[in-house]
């Protein structure tokens, strides 16, 4: 009972460097374990073959084979890859096909030709499991990043397929919810055997869960194999991991005294008949770096959405004085966003053209935008299309356009989502430090409160749909 690779050779490109080379790696179904590792090792490459999407979905499978419980997952009808293997894909909107909660979980047990009269008690015990049983008929354009991971996770729970898939499942959940549901992930492992393999940089999470922690390394699994309670942290560390409860140690100059760059007065979002943000009032600095922290759906995305334009607000939001709202082009140009997709807001064809957007003033800007992409690890990518990176290094060059335009306050939405240490590092010492030499608010959301903690001036708390200042003992 287990999926095996075997001699595996790999490559989104037929004429790029191998993404695994001469992998050989085997994982047993009664075993719950944690795949982790620098980003661009491998990982989701792994998984993706494991699930039978690739080679058919993209890339080259130059030699070598997977198979999982004997069968090769690529060879399966759908129907039966899907009883075989469940994967939860970094972004989680990409697999959705229908319009609410209830009717993706239809649509994916009508898809396996389940009995009728068993799915709505399918459906319901799906939903409790992952806590969204409030959610059913709600939109899932409507959900948070973290709602909606957790609804496709019911999708896969309903589907109950021998084997999970997780690709950075909690990345966008707060840590209670994700110690509760990866709680629930040890209890499916042990009530109905489902093996269940994790991509994860979040360890913490999985301390109480897994049995073993294997590491990826430039494109091969290292032989060690880490038993969660004798992780070397030093080592994890130098991987590139993000170890529990190590300072991140960042390095910047002290903040400036600067005037209000923006101010929310009363500020308040109505979705689809329901309150999201009820009266929000608070005022950022210039040259201050500002963490926003709450539980998955509090409403994080919602107020970075209205601040950008995305959602109707009533309230104010002053930028510098004048309502937000009220602002054309040229007066939003002050205010840059990074939100939870940035292939959303993607407008280059390839990955140095969207940086060269921003830097459009600049009389240097090839060579400006080199150093961008080689600061971020990106350059060897510079000629692809941004929807060809992954979900980790699209997040990179999101924020990496971002910075490079010239703004008096930076909003970003996770902009450490899916990122491994070093990375996690590269972007807030940049974010930041560029907040610091420009004199320009950074107003930054994530569910890392060491990250928080380390990075931030002050820290605010979404809470009931207001802002709270933050302390320690209630978050």
């Amino acid at each position: 009972m287990s999926i095996h690779f075997q001699n595996l050779c790999f490559t989104y490109f037929e004429d790029r460097k191998d993404v695994l080379s001469g992998l050989n790696a085997v994982f047993d179904r009664e075993t719950v374990t944690v795949l982790t590792g620098a980003s661009g090792c491998g990982k989701s490459t792994l998984l993706y073959l494991a699930a039978g999407v690739y080679p058919h979905g993209a890339g080259v499978l130059r030699q070598g084979s997977v198979s999982v419980e004997g069968q090769d997952p690529g060879s399966l009808p759908p129907p039966e890859r899907c009883r075989l293997v469940g994967m939860m894909f970094q972004n989680p909107e990409l697999q959705f096909c229908m319009d609410t909660v209830k009717n993706e979980l239809v649509f994916c047990l009508e898809n396996i030709c389940a009995d009728p009269a068993e799915m709505e008690g399918r459906i319901d015990e799906a939903l409790a499991f992952c806590g969204i049983s409030h959610l059913t008929d709600r939109t899932l354009a409507s959900l948070s990043g973290g709602e909606r991971q957790k609804a496709m996770l019911a999708c896969l729970t309903a589907l109950d397929p021998q084997w999970l898939l997780l690709d950075e499942p909690f990345a966008n959940i707060d840590d209670a919810s994700a110690r509760a549901i990866a709680a629930r992930l040890k209890t499916l492992h042990k009530t109905r055997g489902t093996g269940i393999l994790a991509v994860d940089h979040r360890l913490e999470i999985w301390l109480d869960v897994a049995d073993e922690v294997r590491v990826m390394d430039g494109g091969a699994l290292l032989p060690e194999v880490m038993a969660v309670s004798q992780l070397d942290p030093a080592k994890l560390e130098a991987l590139g991991v993000i170890v529990p409860g190590r300072s991140y140690r960042p390095q910047l100059p002290p903040p400036q005294t600067g005037a209000p760059v923006l101010a929310l007065e009363d500020l308040s979002v109505v979705h689809q008949g329901t309150p999201i943000l009820n009266h929000v009032s608070a005022q950022f600095l210039r040259g201050r770096i500002y963490a926003i922290v709450g539980q998955s759906g509090c409403g994080k995305s919602t107020l970075f959405g209205a601040l950008s334009g995305l959602y109707p607000y009533t309230g104010h939001a002053w930028l510098e004085g004048r309502e937000l709202r009220r602002l054309r082009k040229k007066g939003l140009g002050k205010a840059g966003f990074v939100t939870q997709n940035p292939q959303d807001q993607f407008v280059g064809g390839t990955v140095r053209q969207e940086i060269l957007a921003s830097l459009r003033q600049d009389p240097k800007a090839m060579e400006t935008s080199e150093a961008i992409l080689r600061n971020i690890r990106l350059w060897r990518y510079r000629d692809i299309s941004p929807y060809l990176l992954s979900q980790g290094q699209q997040r990179r060059l999101g924020v990496a356009a971002l910075m490079a335009y010239d703004c008096h306050i930076l909003v970003c939405d996770e902009p450490t989502y899916a990122q491994d240490r070093h990375n996690t590092l590269a972007v807030m010492d940049a974010l930041c430090r560029q907040a610091r030499e420009r004199n320009a608010a950074l107003v930054f959301s994530t569910h890392d409160r060491q990250l928080a903690r380390d990075y931030a001036d002050e820290i605010w708390e979404l809470k009931e749909g207001t802002l709270h200042a933050y302390a320690e003992s209630g978050g």
